[in-house]
């Protein structure tokens, strides 16, 4: 290239730069973070794409690029929805405006900005407290008032997570069930609200991640600095879950516990069978001691008094318990052992198949059905998904599966509410959707008719 034709394109370029400089300017003016959160997500598309052929970069590229154009489609939507005449901001929950506001106080409060007496104590009360209030109050203490940044950063963090989980199934399970697996994750519509919400699951979501990542680093890395690096920040995210939901630290580390253990007795088979013979016979015989029976149905007893909490809030509720345990909460003390059986079982049963059709009672509730047939779908694929999961990558399958596992055990004995079940049912859904791919991918491409050999 002659030095004229150089200098010609460093001219051209000149005023594309100028225009980008201005258009960033204006974006920063109105919403500094949605500048941070841009430069924050493009290393994370050229992450996912990382190493992969240019086909399925572009594939992946575009998706992603699709996925946090139309969330922040929803944000932009939600504020020209938004009368500011009558409310100061809009939000998709209920709970968002409270963590908001609880965000700005203990913003106000930091920077010695006199608050309402109510309001100071609303800032710190115990009910819902989480470290995010403090990081979404530092975040705005940089930028100012952001109720719809701080949606913007909510949509970083789940991009973060779905990359992070992206990059670890892809070497293991392979393009097509990396690729359905994250489609899934970006597409179905429960995921998409939490991903725009400016509650605590983005962040919760995104740490857990770090954590599984870390995790299966630790184990796998030969360099005994990096498995030691990789083991601090496993152990960190895990703290600072802890932080942001309570009892965040022992899920995760059951979670990666129970998952490491798991992958390292199943390729053990002699082992394996010990154990699970072992855990038996240590089960029956601890249960049958009365101290410890007592204990396991005060825990039963616990759940259930969450449960029957949830069926009293407002929505629509399922029940669980017999009957005459609704009528009075201390009828709840009174739980017999089969009674706490039926309990468990409808539990787990609920988990797995609400709403069911005739559960079915809004125009919400019937626009949820399509997502409905995809859980009832994913749970069809899993036991096989799981089988080819473990054959693939043992210690990455085992890791999904636990922290599935582990979220649906909590979920499930504690819910009543189908909007909250719904809801708190996606604390599975980003580790199952994985292993359910793999077991769909796998089917399909058994259904195929073999090539003949001519």
């Amino acid at each position: 290239m002659t030095m004229t034709a150089v200098a010609g394109a460093r001219v051209t370029a000149w005023p594309t730069l100028v225009a980008l400089g201005i258009a960033v300017g204006v974006a920063y003016t109105l919403s500094p973070l949605a500048v941070w959160c841009g430069l924050a997500v493009i290393p994370l598309i050229r992450l996912a794409g990382r190493g992969l052929d240019v086909d399925e970069r572009r594939r992946i590229t575009a998706l992603l690029i699709v996925a946090v154009a139309t969330r922040v489609l929803a944000v932009v939507v939600l504020f020209l929805t938004t009368n500011h005449d009558e409310v100061p901001f809009g939000s998709f929950f209920g709970d968002e405006a409270y963590f908001i506001f609880r965000s700005m106080w203990l913003r106000n409060v930091g920077l010695g900005i006199p608050i309402h007496a109510a309001d100071l104590i609303y800032a710190f009360d115990d009910y819902s407290q989480t470290s995010q209030l403090y990081v979404f109050a530092f975040l705005q203490t940089l930028v100012g008032f952001a109720p719809y940044g701080l949606h913007l950063v909510g949509i970083a963090l789940y991009i973060g997570a779905a990359v992070l989980l992206f990059r670890l199934v892809r070497p293991s399970f392979g393009a097509a069930p990396a690729f359905a697996g994250l489609v899934m994750m970006l597409a179905l519509p429960s995921l998409f609200a939490w991903s725009i919400s400016a509650l605590k699951e983005p962040l919760f979501f995104a740490l857990t991640a770090l954590a599984l990542v870390a995790a299966r680093s630790a184990v796998r890395v030969r360099r005994i600095g990096w498995s030691i690096g990789a083991a601090a920040v496993a152990l960190a995210a895990a703290i600072a879950l802890d932080t942001v939901r309570r009892a965040g630290f022992l899920i995760e580390i059951a979670s990666i516990a129970g998952g490491l253990t798991l992958a390292w007795t199943i390729v053990r088979p002699k082992v394996f069978v010990a154990i699970v013979v072992t855990a038996v016979l240590l089960v029956s015989a601890v249960l049958s001691r009365p101290a410890v029976q007592l204990r396991a149905a005060t825990n039963v007893v616990e759940a259930s008094r969450f449960h029957r909490g949830h069926v009293w809030t407002p929505g629509h509720s399922y029940h669980l318990l017999d009957d005459r345990l609704y009528d009075d909460l201390a009828e709840i003390r009174t739980m017999t052992l089969p009674e706490a059986g039926r309990f468990v079982v409808r539990a787990f049963a609920a988990y797995a198949t609400v709403p069911l059709p005739n559960q079915i009672y809004s125009t919400a509730a019937l626009a949820f059905l399509p997502e409905q047939l995809v859980w009832y779908a994913l749970l069809a694929f899993a036991p096989f998904g799981l089988v080819m999961a473990l054959r693939r990558d043992v210690i990455v399958a085992s890791l999904l599966l636990m922290h599935a596992v582990i979220a649906a055990l909590l979920v499930a004995l504690t819910s009543g509410n189908i909007g909250t079940l719904v809801r708190h049912r996606g604390f599975a859904l980003p580790y199952l959707v994985w292993i359910s791919a793999v077991g769909a991918c796998e089917l399909v491409a058994r259904s195929r008719p073999a090539p003949r050999v001519p």
